[in-house]
């Protein structure tokens, strides 16, 4: 067998490597794939490739997202989409709208301190469970969570949950209970995917999710600084190439069909 310093990264496979720094530039700056395929001298069908290549490779920083203090929690239901796709035959778009969903679920979190994460969750709604099985490892045990006044969150039920308040929007708590900030966040978030991108396919809602929340996190909106960032940031995740293997190898329909 032979490795190489690319095995396993996002780089694996790539065969112009020295465009990917140019390319990385034209992301930081927030360029669409025609600009930066044109600036880098790539295709476009390469351009959306290279772009998924980054982002799965971001994705293994959900791991690092911790929470401190006032956790707000909220449900955020997204429209299903399949953008992208090439049209199939009218009988079988009509056998495969009655199964696919309406709407996917994604859980967002965040605290005072500015730490952020949105979970995209294979549901139609958020549960109680996914509340529990989001926070277990992410808070600290002097935190306090604070979620909306729905049912999910009302019951969810966590030994490392050690204080909960719910949040009625008619009746906001006084003080620092509220859902405000996660809210400002969500607002942000729809905002960037509606109307930069004009929606992402479902299937690689978990990237941009990811793109988003480095962009709060780690990187300035600096151009030769966030390049750099941004570059190691992807780099460092030795099994890159296997999520974007998994993910182009999905179909875009949820339950596989």
């Amino acid at each position: 067998r032979q490795f190489r310093v690319t095995t396993g990264t996002f780089m694996y496979g790539v065969h112009e490597k020295g465009k990917m720094l140019e390319y990385i530039k034209c992301m930081s700056a927030g360029m669409s794939l025609r600009e930066c395929a044109r600036i880098a001298h790539i295709s476009l069908t390469t351009s959306f490739f290279w772009r998924h290549r980054i982002l799965c490779a971001l994705q293994s920083f959900e791991d690092n997202v911790n929470f401190f203090g006032v956790v707000e929690l909220e449900e955020l239901l997204m429209n299903y989409s399949e953008k992208g796709k090439k049209r199939r035959e009218q009988k079988e778009i009509k056998k495969l709208n009655k199964k696919k969903p309406t709407k996917v679920a994604v859980l967002a979190a965040t605290d005072r301190s500015g730490n952020i994460l949105f979970k995209k969750l294979e549901d139609k709604r958020v549960q109680a469970d996914h509340i529990s099985d989001f926070l277990k490892l992410r808070i600290s045990k002097d935190s306090v969570v604070c979620g909306s006044n729905k049912k999910a969150f009302k019951t969810v039920n966590a030994e490392h949950i050690k204080h909960k308040e719910i949040t009625n929007k008619n009746k906001m708590k006084s003080g620092i209970y509220s859902v405000s900030t996660v809210h400002e966040k969500i607002t942000d978030f729809v905002g960037w995917i509606y109307f930069k991108f004009r929606g992402v396919a479902t299937k690689y809602l978990t990237n941009y999710i990811m793109w988003f929340v480095v962009r709060g996190k780690y990187l300035a909106e600096k151009i030769i600084e966030d390049t750099g960032r941004l570059l190691n940031l992807a780099a460092s995740d030795r099994r890159a190439w296997e999520k974007y293997r998994d993910l182009m190898s999905q179909t875009y329909l949820i339950y596989n069909i």
